[in-house]
């Protein structure tokens, strides 16, 4: 985002991290539409309709409240970033079809540890011992979390793919981070996030017509607009907080996402999370928590 958050006085840090917890909330409930819609909707068409739904809500926004579009010159940013943002959805989305819901998110909260990785790589920034022990902290944790639970099924193909899934997920997000940070712009969040919600929807079209469309039937149809609906709703939580409150502090929302990820994959699955996933998770957020440290010394 190129707004930087307006710090407000402290009496605004509970109000906006209680709509920065919702937001985390709206996104967590649109991963249980998808793991809900994964059985008949092939993983393809699920990120079509949850990144062009998204596209549609903000287009309608920019255009009501004559907000600005993407500028044309940096279009080619926006394309090169949403590369990395679909990877991420479907990476992430094929996972949710054959894992738990709170192993999943588990799983994807390692995303920030290896932003730390990739900057140094790329950015030649350096790597701290800080940013070292926050990566082995977190492979420890994802071992911790495998190992566990295989209960979850590594005995078929399919399952094999949605592990290396989710572990693929947090790399492409990462990489998506990183490039952000080299694009730098200067255009509104809203501009940004539409642009980049078209151009994933425009990459996911042919993938979703070579797979076969399938037409969504009764219910799924109103699921498919709460794809586009939860994801809007999760963005425009997240802005409003982060011009309350400091980056660093919108931060510790992230830790929620497992959380609610257990709680509704309880209500709407019947999953019940193992002592191994919430010990891997811990450790999993400690890693994130040391990382940021190292950062910001």
């Amino acid at each position: 985002m190129s707004a930087k958050p307006t710090v407000r006085p402290a009496a605004a840090a509970p109000r906006a991290l209680g709509l920065a917890a919702l937001g985390m909330a709206a996104f967590t409930l649109l991963d249980v539409v998808v793991k809900a819609l994964a059985p008949t909707i092939p993983t393809a068409e699920l990120v079509f309709f949850r990144f062009g739904g998204t596209g549609v809500i903000l287009g309608i926004y920019i255009l009501a409240f004559r907000k600005a579009w993407p500028r044309r010159e940096l279009l080619w940013r926006h394309a090169a970033r949403a590369v990395l943002v679909g990877l991420t959805a479907m990476s992430f989305f094929y996972a949710l079809s054959g894992l738990p819901l709170a192993l999943t998110t588990a799983l994807a909260m390692t995303g920030p540890v290896y932003v730390g990785v990739l900057s140094a790589i790329f950015l030649r920034e350096t790597i701290t011992g800080a940013v070292m022990t926050a990566v082995a902290m977190a492979l420890v944790g994802s071992v911790v979390i495998v190992l566990g639970n295989s209960e979850a099924g590594l005995g078929g193909t399919t399952s094999w793919l949605a592990w290396a899934a989710a572990f693929a997920a947090p790399l492409f997000y990462a990489g998506g981070i990183v490039l952000l940070k080299v694009q730098a712009s200067d255009e509104p969040a809203t501009a940004i996030t539409f642009a980049q919600a078209m151009m994933v929807a425009a990459a996911a079209l042919p993938a979703t017509m070579a797979t076969g469309f399938v037409m969504p039937q009764g219910v799924e149809w109103l699921m498919v607009v709460a794809l586009g609906v939860l994801g809007t709703a999760g963005y425009l939580l997240f802005v409003v907080a982060l011009k309350m409150i400091p980056a660093s502090l919108f931060a510790l929302v992230d830790y929620t996402a497992l959380l609610w990820a257990a709680m509704f994959g309880y209500v709407f699955f019947g999953e019940v999370p193992g002592l191994t996933l919430w010990i891997g998770g811990a450790i999993i957020i400690a890693a994130c928590v040391v990382g940021l440290r190292g950062a910001r010394g």
